[in-house]
């Protein structure tokens, strides 16, 4: 699929959430995640729209849930395969926003991967998939300390593969 980014933050030992909840919030992980999604189609699993809990402004706001969903301002898809038709047909950034089955689901086909590398640990009960460095190209946009935690916000560019 063209087009399709993930964009995530985690902990040294690829943390995403525990309880439904982000591990980490930081100020300028937040505004980098808001200007680089704004005017693209984002991408959430049942969950994780349940934890935001309204549609994101800006953006084309897509889930993929088996459950139903009522929201106007939201498209909703039960399948993958469905998906995958819709964002085939949208112009543009498409960007997985989480949760972990839908990073897993989709990490094969992902050109580019920004992650929030954060260098610490909590707890966590979802985590990235495990993520093979050497099949990408690694920049590092920013760097950043905030309450004396260090973190990376990295893109990852997937290299081309010779047939």
């Amino acid at each position: 699929m063209k087009n399709l980014a993930m964009i995530a933050c985690v902990s040294r030992d690829g943390g995403l959430g525990k309880g439904n909840d982000l591990l980490w919030r930081f100020p300028e992980d937040q505004k980098f995640f808001r200007d680089t999604t704004m005017g693209s189609a984002i991408v959430m699993g049942g969950k994780t729209f349940a934890s935001i809990g309204r549609a994101l402004p800006g953006r084309e706001n897509i889930v993929l849930s088996r459950s139903e969903i009522t929201n106007d301002d939201v498209k909703v898809f039960h399948d993958k395969v469905e998906l995958d038709g819709h964002l085939d047909s949208l112009p543009g950034k498409k960007f997985i926003i989480g949760g972990a089955s839908l990073y897993e689901m989709y990490l094969p086909e992902a050109e580019i991967i920004y992650l929030t590398e954060v260098d610490a640990n909590k707890p966590a009960d979802v985590f990235f998939p495990r993520l093979n460095r050497q099949q990408y190209t690694a920049e590092v946009l920013r760097a950043g300390e905030t309450n004396g935690v260090k973190y990376q916000i990295i893109k990852y560019t997937r290299k081309e593969t010779k047939c």
